[in-house]
């Protein structure tokens, strides 16, 4: 896991996320890894789970709008892509869910290997759907 220290960063107080529990699940392998959660302000927020060790669960968490999410589940736009916000959060839990740790990070500053690869979708079955349409739309040619 990248250490937290190595990435530039400004702490944020604790209650900033005093729930962490996920509100709705989008993506869920061995726990929840892609999920909404709100903040201390009411605010929809989506978090991507990026790295573990034994004990800590390392989570980047971006506020998000309901719009952002019906396009990520619908394929139309790609993981990276809904979490590239002006906002971002790395958030520390341990492996029972308590928050030790929550940093603001510039989005630019998370090394490449912590966050989905550029076009990588919700679901694989998206990224079927985002190839047909691409090649549909190779045999028709660009709309003049």
């Amino acid at each position: 896991m990248n250490d937290m220290k190595s990435i530039p960063n400004q702490p944020v107080s604790m209650p900033r996320f005093p729930r962490f529990q996920p509100d709705e699940v989008l993506y869920e392998f061995d726990g929840p890894r892609i999920f909404t959660v709100c903040d201390s302000e009411g605010e929809l927020n989506l978090a991507y789970w990026s790295d573990e060790d034994a004990v800590i669960c390392r989570y980047f968490v971006v506020p998000t709008t309901n719009k952002i999410l019906q396009s990520l589940r619908r394929g139309e736009i790609s993981l990276y892509d809904a979490l590239n916000q002006p906002q971002c959060w790395l958030c520390d839990l341990t492996h029972q869910g308590e928050l030790v740790a929550c940093q603001r990070v510039d989005f630019e500053s998370i090394p490449k290997d912590s966050l989905p690869a550029i076009g990588t979708m919700l679901l694989a079955a998206l990224e079927t759907k985002d190839i047909a349409h691409a090649l549909a739309v190779s045999k028709i040619g660009p709309r003049k």
